[in-house]
């Protein structure tokens, strides 16, 4: 009589825990990629916006206006946002409280750990980066707080608009947003160029940044020379997509898979200039980065808003 039941019992137990498992989570859920059988089709632009800027505040709205003119079947059919930028040096030091207090910017004692390559980088001196805040918490260089903060409001500002509009998960892993900050340099050229991009592009990025520096593309350079060599040069793929490991590029313009921002998201806050703490994630393995080479996206070498 005890055999049925214990048999019973365990029988209702295993019901009961697979009941729970319905309502209760297994942990945090993955965002998955886009989907493998699509070219990623850009869905949102923003532009960071320095509207206090006379050299800078006409820019932004003049771009977007660019882009729905000549931004053919890469960029025209997405809506531009002009995003505000972060005043830092006109906000109030309860202003920047509050970045501190919503996680998106913070002095180095809250900074995520580093992973053993993020260490040695810094270790063997391969770059510095800046800290937003000094020991005492006192903000080191405003026009990199604004920077980094504007970035990150920015790209949280795109992920929250899909919440509040209603688009269901899974229709969000199809959505790619281009950030821009408000020096960008685009051409006819560069739409192309960034069109060509698309369609090589791994399904499962995180980042791309569009803006490489001559040092980031040196290797890229002597391998297309050495091809050229070998083929005839129509043949080469232009631009590359370059893995970003150890070294980043400019923040001009950068791409977003939705996955990737929330992983970013996910790693506030920010503790240095914003650079390097995206070249920290990729290094670490949090975002898997490209960099296009050679550069798609251009700067006009305005001198740091402030």
């Amino acid at each position: 009589m005890c055999i049925p039941l214990i048999f019973l019992a365990v029988v209702l137990g295993f019901h009961w825990a697979s009941s729970a498992k319905k309502v209760q989570s297994d942990g945090p859920l993955i965002v998955p990629c886009a989907p493998h059988n699509e070219v990623p089709k850009i869905t949102d632009i923003y532009m960071i916006h320095s509207y206090w800027s006379e050299e800078r505040k006409s820019i932004a709205p003049g771009l977007c206006q660019w882009f729905k003119e000549n931004g053919g079947d890469v960029l025209s059919h997405a809506p531009c946002t002009l995003f505000p930028g972060f005043w830092a040096h006109a906000a109030p030091r309860a202003q920047i409280l509050d970045l501190m207090a919503r996680r998106v910017v913070a002095p180095e004692t809250h900074a995520r750990p580093l992973g053993a390559l993020s260490k040695l980088l810094y270790w063997f001196g391969f770059s510095g980066a800046a800290p937003l805040f000094d020991e005492e918490e006192n903000v080191v260089n405003l026009s990199l707080l604004g920077i980094a903060a504007s970035h990150l409001l920015a790209v949280q500002n795109w992920t929250l608009e899909m919440t509040r509009v209603g688009i269901p998960p899974s229709e969000r892993v199809k959505r790619h947003l281009l950030l821009f900050e408000d020096d960008a340099v685009v051409t006819k050229e560069s739409v192309a160029a960034l069109g060509r991009s698309l369609q090589y592009l791994d399904p499962c990025y995180d980042m791309v940044g569009l803006d490489s520096t001559d040092n980031f593309c040196a290797l890229n350079r002597l391998t297309d020379a050495l091809l050229g060599i070998l083929m005839p040069r129509s043949w080469l793929r232009s631009p590359r997509l370059v893995p970003a490991r150890m070294t980043f590029s400019r923040n001009t313009a950068l791409l977003f898979s939705y996955k990737g921002a929330v992983r970013m998201l996910k790693n506030m806050p920010v503790t240095r200039e914003v650079d390097l703490w995206y070249r920290d994630l990729a290094s670490d393995g949090v975002l898997d980065v490209y960099v296009t080479c050679p550069r798609v996206i251009g700067i006009q070498g305005l001198t740091t808003v402030k």
